[in-house]
């Protein structure tokens, strides 16, 4: 089962990472830090409005086991014979029942956020993304900022698109693209030439800079008062989830994701890295989440299990419609597992805004059994668990079927994490990172407080 690691999709943190080709709707489901389980259903038979209608609708509940189709049927007949445009097809209307019992579910269940329809294209490239594998990316990410690159303060609207992330290593590092490089041109197409929304053009670039692996993408950049132009070779890129390097005794760990194999890399560079370690730093930062075994994994490499130190989290499933936990019907224990490597060394635990989800998991544990200490900003909040079920005419329901509470039974949907010392970092620019072209960082206020308390 899978959590939302959707920060890692197509955005770093505050932009977006060019991997897979999403289209601009996936991009938001990123930002909003969506969780991914993919299932195949027996639900799932036939085609057409009434088939997907019966196939969608029994499983959100209510007082009888089917919908009404035959009124749903005769509107959409009324709509074919009298609406104001005509010539609507029936894959149209199969796809607008399909938004809307999503939409009823937004408004019936406020803080439920991440319920969602995606259709097939959509549907199909989340699937892609979920091996790690991101075609024809030179591995930048955009962000639309002020004039000059800078980021926008607070009643400042962004002018231009900034190259707010360039990975160590990929096309774009590569070629000689620097963090903070405004993106004037992709190709023959000027940017501005795209819209005059910068958010649009947001949408619309990264399109033309992905490509075919092993072409050739030609990028206009504006350095400072200098114009420049630098061609990379687009590229399959697989991005691992975890970076590690010592910084004299204390050992910093970089997850950016929860993936399939987080808790074997995690483990792997905690025993050839803490040696000799008198602290370890756990930079969650910008990390959206992934899969619930590998949040559970991970924290497992910190913990030692017994006496009161039991689960890293308690799913909780088909509660009444009050949210009470105490009504669920499906209860899921995810244990500490034993053979952690690292549970002695003195330990921070570095969150934001954009700590969601698997992340939320991770700090709330070590948080709750007192195993380290949180460090940063509030995290973002996002204390439940999706599912797939993929329906006949190859779109996506993306629904939430579970909430999950630490160990302390706090479920910290809508509301996040406060961390222990509470550190803002007001330039997102100044946070060091090791998977990306970073600043230096003495300036990186969060990462400096947590080394003064391993010190």
């Amino acid at each position: 089962m899978r959590l939302s690691r959707l920060a890692q999709a197509l955005r770093g943190r505050g932009g977006r990472w060019l991997r897979l080709g999403a289209a601009a709707v996936i991009a938001c489901y990123v930002s909003g830090l969506l969780a991914v389980n993919l299932v195949e259903s027996p639900y799932f038979a036939g085609s057409g409005v009434d088939s997907v209608a019966r196939s969608v609708f029994p499983r959100i509940g209510g007082a009888s086991s089917h919908i009404d189709s035959a009124s749903i049927e005769q509107e959409w007949q009324a709509i074919q014979d009298h609406y104001v445009y005509r010539n609507l097809g029936a894959d149209q209307a199969t796809e607008g029942t399909e938004w809307g019992i999503v939409d009823w579910l937004h408004s019936r269940f406020g803080l439920d956020r991440f319920s969602a329809f995606l259709t097939k294209s959509q549907f199909d490239m989340l699937k892609q993304q979920e091996n790690n594998l991101y075609s024809g990316s030179v591995g930048v990410s955009i962000e639309a900022r002020c004039l000059g690159g800078t980021v926008c303060v607070a009643g400042t609207s962004a002018t231009e698109l900034v190259l707010s992330g360039v990975r160590l290593g990929m096309p774009a590092d590569k070629a000689g693209v620097q963090r903070g490089d405004v993106l004037v041109a992709v190709d023959k197409t000027e940017v501005a030439s795209l819209s005059s929304d910068v958010d649009t053009q947001l949408a619309k670039v990264p399109g033309l800079i992905r490509g075919r692996p092993g072409t050739a993408v030609s990028l206009t950049l504006r350095r400072g008062s200098r114009t420049l132009t630098v061609s990379a070779t687009r590229a399959d890129l697989t991005i691992p989830s975890v970076y590690a390097k010592r910084i004299g005794s204390i050992l910093y760990v970089e997850v950016i994701g929860f993936d399939s194999d987080t808790g074997k890399l995690v483990k792997q560079l905690l025993q050839q890295n803490l040696n000799g370690a008198t602290g370890i730093i756990l930079d969650l930062r910008g990390n959206g989440g992934g899969y619930v075994t590998a949040a559970q994994e991970l924290a497992s490499q910190f913990l030692t299990p017994g006496g009161a130190v039991k689960d890293v989290m308690v799913r909780r499933g088909r509660m009444d419609q009050n949210g009470d936990p105490n009504t669920a019907q499906t209860v899921t224990h995810d244990a500490v597992l034993s053979g952690g490597v690292a549970t002695q060394p003195k330990m921070v635990v570095l969150v934001d805004s954009d700590t969601a989800s698997a992340s939320e998991i991770v700090a709330a544990s070590l948080r709750d059994y007192h195993r380290a200490t949180l460090v940063g900003v509030k995290t973002f909040g996002k204390g439940s668990v999706q599912d797939d079920f993929p329906l006949p005419d190859g779109n996506d329901l993306h629904l939430t079927v579970e909430k999950w509470y630490g160990p302390d039974g706090e479920n910290i949907d809508g509301v996040g994490i406060t961390p222990d010392k509470v550190v803002p970092l007001p330039n997102p620019d100044a946070q060091f990172r090791i998977d990306v072209q970073s600043g230096d960082p003495a300036q990186d206020a969060q990462f400096q407080a947590a080394l003064h308390l391993l010190q």
